[in-house]
């Protein structure tokens, strides 16, 4: 008798997702110097795959992107332009665990206290320096500056957290 294959059942998400990396000295900021992690990441069995699979060391050295598909990870982009971003200082000590934990509540739409928040949400990014990172979560529109429409994440610290615009110059 010949084996049986079961199909694995995949839990969709609410949208996609793509996984940038850019190097963290490179001053070349067009579109082109980004890497594409994963495009499309749109079940939980992806993210959970991709989130076990990055390093440590990666998420403390490199900077990071995860942006909504149709949404580049850049200030410039037209769904981005109009809104900014919170930003968190977070220890390289912990900061593997708070970006894996902002990553899956991203991907799962449940960042925000309020569901009427989450659709706001564009992206969250990482930028490395000396012992600390720089945490993001871009927004695609500036009218909701309180970091506490973001719900709590382990070692994430809302004390210290700024709002800063995008406000590109066109």
């Amino acid at each position: 008798m010949d084996a049986v294959s079961i199909p694995t059942p995949q839990h969709s998400l609410n949208d996609k997702w793509n996984y940038y990396f850019h190097l963290p000295h490179d001053k070349n900021w067009e579109l082109s110097s980004y890497t594409v992690i994963m495009k499309d990441i749109d079940t939980v069995e992806k993210v959970i795959s991709l989130n076990e699979t990055v390093n440590d060391n990666i998420i403390k050295n490199c900077m990071l992107f995860v942006m909504r598909v149709g949404v580049t990870p850049m200030w410039e982009d037209p769904r981005n332009r109009n809104g900014g971003c919170f930003s968190f200082k977070v220890s390289n000590k912990v900061v593997p665990e708070v970006w894996r934990n902002l990553y899956y509540a991203l991907c799962g739409e449940t960042l925000c206290i309020e569901k009427k928040y989450n659709k706001h949400i564009n992206g969250i990014t990482i930028s490395p320096k000396k012992n600390f990172c720089i945490v993001k979560i871009w927004l695609d529109t500036s009218n909701y500056q309180d970091p506490n429409i973001i719900c709590n994440i382990s070692n994430l610290s809302k004390q210290g957290c700024l709002f800063k615009k995008h406000e590109p110059e066109f």
